[in-house]
């Protein structure tokens, strides 16, 4: 019986003290945040323990987890004429299944970095995951044998607004997938028609998840005045008691009830000449959302979101010097965390030169606590237990998320590969789910443990 026991205190000691899945963009919480503890507060000399390594294929999206099940999307090879969402064994890197359909080359579609390959990030939920390809792909899959439950194109219907391609997450809320096309999408034109003059929308869509049938679209004039954006993937916060996605389109922030589509809040954050939709998910903290937009400065609103028929307010517009941000800050006690400066991805040469700072900022003043510069060349980050996992030039760090100075916990060279654009997937964020951290390079997928244990 003593022996029994101790064993039985053994794999208890070796567990995570809560452990969740990671089935989407942005994780559980939809905000890059998990609820994981009894994580490692210091890692050794060499880093955290690799569990596995598995070799994948080209893409900027990340994986998500779900029990023992990995699911990621790549592209087969650098002119994007096939992609494949993929099945790994959580626990060995063993894939259980792939599903391969082909595209046709990036090129005729105008995909720009083409290289980068598959850029969203799948979604997984109840007994279905979904993935969403470069060109619009759009894929009901069955978890556990990857056979297709339904399928279909988004681009034989909208054009995307811009030459990234379909880069956005779909997500699942209350019986719905939701589809965030972003600013500027375009309807594909009647043959004969191709000459006509593009008429541009702010679009979301909700289909049904089991039969990928329509069920309401928002869609509204893209704002002339207003440069066009893609690649938003929604967040999700309820307005008045009702469940919205929240996203940025026609310079405002706006929130979309997920039952039927209709608009219940919106707030001017934008200047007008701004870009309509940018990259970072508005981050919901009850009362307040902080948006960081592109061609514009970072901002925090404050909204009643019982009352959202009450003024908004800007609490805080502060210049930090983001050119193009491609992830959003992480909140902690108060406080958000994250990347400051310039990256520039006028090209994928100047993206990879750029160097940016990390940094602590109060969440309802805007000061600035502290700043770390040195983070360079495609960067991404997580919290969970007080802790930042945070990437950056091919190196994980760790980082304690306090105010009260930088404070580094631990680091590890991930890989060594430097090819333009490929180099840039240190964008993609690691994933944590039962203990584990997943970290995607260029050609593989790293498992650390990074429990205590």
């Amino acid at each position: 019986m003593r022996t029994l026991a101790a064993a039985v205190v053994a794999v208890w000691l070796a567990q995570p003290l809560s452990a969740a899945d990671w089935p989407r963009f942005q994780g559980p919480n939809g905000d890059g945040t998990s609820p994981e503890t009894g994580l490692l507060r210091e890692w050794p000399k060499d880093g955290p323990r690799a569990v596995w390594r598995a070799k994948i294929k080209q893409g900027w999206g990340c994986p998500v987890v779900a029990g023992d099940d990995v699911y990621l999307g790549w592209t087969e090879e650098v002119r994007g004429e096939q992609e494949a969402i993929v099945c790994l064994d959580a626990k060995t890197g063993a894939e259980r299944w792939r599903h391969g359909y082909e595209v046709g080359p990036y090129w005729k579609r105008n995909i720009g970095w083409a290289a980068g390959g598959y850029r969203s990030t799948p979604c997984v939920a109840g007994k279905y995951v979904y993935g969403l390809g470069a060109v619009g792909h759009l894929v009901c899959l069955d978890r556990a044998t990857g056979k297709v439950v339904w399928g279909q194109n988004l681009w034989d219907e909208w054009n995307p607004s811009g030459e990234k391609g379909y880069s956005f997450s779909p997500v699942v809320e209350d019986g719905r997938l939701i589809l965030w096309y972003s600013d500027g999408a375009w309807p594909v034109p009647p043959k004969g028609k191709e000459k006509a003059e593009k008429k541009h929308f702010v679009l979301c869509r909700a289909l049904d998840p089991d039969t990928g049938k329509l069920i309401w679209e928002f869609k509204e004039p893209h704002l002339p005045s207003a440069r066009m954006g893609e690649g938003q993937t929604p967040a999700v916060a309820a307005f008045g008691g009702e469940k919205c996605v929240v996203v940025c389109g026609n310079c405002d922030v706006k929130a979309i009830r997920v039952a039927d589509g209709k608009q219940v809040w919106k707030y001017a954050s934008v200047r007008p000449d701004g870009r309509g939709t940018t990259i970072p998910t508005p981050l919901v903290l009850r009362d307040h959302i902080v948006n960081i937009p592109d061609s514009d400065v970072s901002h925090v609103l404050r909204v009643n979101r019982d009352k959202p028929d009450e003024p908004a307010a800007v609490v805080w517009k502060k210049d930090l010097d983001t050119y193009t941000a491609v992830h959003q800050f992480r909140h902690r006690d108060g406080y958000l965390y994250g990347f400051a400066g310039t990256l520039r991805g006028d090209s994928e040469k100047a993206a990879g030169d750029s160097v940016l700072s990390y940094a602590c900022i109060e969440l309802t003043t805007g000061k600035v606590m502290w700043t770390k510069r040195g983070f360079k060349s495609g960067n991404s980050h997580i919290e969970a237990d007080g802790l930042l996992f945070v990437r950056s030039y091919q190196t994980l760090r760790l980082i304690a998320a306090t105010p009260t100075g930088y404070s580094l916990k631990g680091e590890v060279h991930t890989h060594d590969v430097w090819q333009t654009p490929r180099s840039l997937t240190d964008i993609v964020m690691p994933v944590l789910s039962r203990g584990r951290l997943y970290v995607r390079t260029p050609d593989e997928l790293i498992c650390y443990q990074v429990a205590a244990q």
